[in-house]
């Protein structure tokens, strides 16, 4: 009789102490019909021409769908679900950022690092801390156009077809830490695609090769995220979404952003990375299962992160993490709660006229916690 009691009380701890935790088992249900009219009214209104949805949940991707067109011109194409997209700045995080939080967790880099440590010509009291929370004082961007004719000017006849994207990306760099700064370190808060330029030549100082190269082995073949990276097989180009396409730029394969592809050649830490819905959303998983302290430690990757109210009739709040790409790409965490969304669109196809702001913030309505 004892021993049934002594079992009935341990049976009842297991149970108890189960259902405490917030990654038991989630009877959370997306609500898929809800997001269907959502964007289907974008596309009706000619915001976007298509998107992938992926919904995480508890570790698991819970819904993955494709709505509208990849390509309306040259050509009408259904978007599908292995549709490949640019990422823009969602490359931040998943990207020049992931490639800092490995290098963090092999104790390889920390974020408090001068990066004249790594870049020894670069301005001496920025670390890479304030590259990854854009508090390094560096302007917001610098001109793709204005910067390759300084570079053609420089080189005059040496100029070499061979050596000629390292040395663009090299004149790049220099620009960057030579730059005037409108503001000191830590005193504004300013969005900068050159605090992840400047990011992913310290990474790959450290590492000796390319970004690229060294998350493709490091992290995105072996996770089985094989379309995931900077400069996409063109071999696959019947399934990346196209981007602007007009008589000046028909972009398909090659990335939007302007620095990142006439003076980073592709391979840039503020843009570039080319990935379908469902590879981010495993990578969004993959995040999650980091731990906390690391995460913390490497800045988040670079994502945007910030106390949420989890409901307007509570006073619980949760860190939500994110980030937005300007071709229409975004990804939404919650890394208490194992919960994810991902929204990959590219409402600049044909031209750069849409938007996405209505459409991200209610789609994250469905999903936040």
């Amino acid at each position: 009789m004892m021993k049934r009691y002594y079992f009935l009380m341990a049976l009842g701890a297991m149970l108890w102490f189960s259902s405490c935790g917030r990654h038991t088992v989630s009877s959370w249900q997306f609500d898929a019909d809800s997001a269907r009219v959502l964007i289907e009214q974008a596309i009706a209104d000619s915001l976007i021409p298509g998107a992938v949805l992926c919904v995480v949940d508890e570790g698991e991707i819970v819904y993955l769908e494709a709505y509208g067109h990849r390509a309306i011109v040259p050509e009408y194409e259904t978007m599908t679900t292995n549709t490949i997209f640019d990422l823009a700045s969602v490359s931040k995080p998943t990207g020049a950022g992931t490639a800092a939080l490995l290098l963090v967790k092999e104790g390889r880099l920390s974020v408090d690092d001068l990066v004249c440590k790594y870049i020894p010509n670069y301005h001496s009291d920025v670390t890479v801390r304030h590259l990854m929370t854009h508090y390094s004082g560096l302007p917001a961007y610098l001109g793709a156009a204005g910067l390759e004719k300084r570079f053609l000017e420089a080189q005059g006849d040496r100029l070499e077809v061979e050596g000629d994207e390292t040395m663009r990306r090299d004149f790049t760099i220099d620009a960057i830490a030579q730059c005037h700064r409108p503001t000191a370190v830590d005193e504004v808060y300013r969005y900068s695609c050159l605090n992840f330029i400047s990011l992913q030549r310290v990474v790959e100082t450290i590492v000796g090769t390319d970004v690229n190269t060294y998350l493709r082995k490091q992290l995105y073949v072996p996770q089985g995220w094989t379309d995931m990276g900077w400069l996409p097989d063109m071999a696959n180009v019947e399934r990346i979404a196209p981007t602007e396409w007009n008589e000046n730029a028909q972009l398909r394969g090659e990335v939007h952003d302007p620095l990142a592809r006439v003076m980073m050649c592709g391979i840039s830490g503020n843009a570039g990375v080319f990935a379908t819905a469902e590879e981010i959303g495993k990578w969004a998983i993959w995040y999650m299962g980091q731990p906390q302290e690391l995460r913390e430690s490497a800045c988040n990757a670079g994502l945007w992160t910030e106390e949420v109210p989890l409901a307007a009739d509570t006073l619980q709040t949760t860190v939500e993490s994110r980030h937005t790409g300007y071709t229409g790409t975004n990804v939404v965490l919650w890394p208490e709660y194992n919960r994810a969304v991902v929204l990959l669109a590219h409402r600049v196809h044909p031209h750069d006229k849409g938007s996405m702001y209505q459409l991200r913030s209610a789609i994250k309505e469905l999903v936040k916690p």
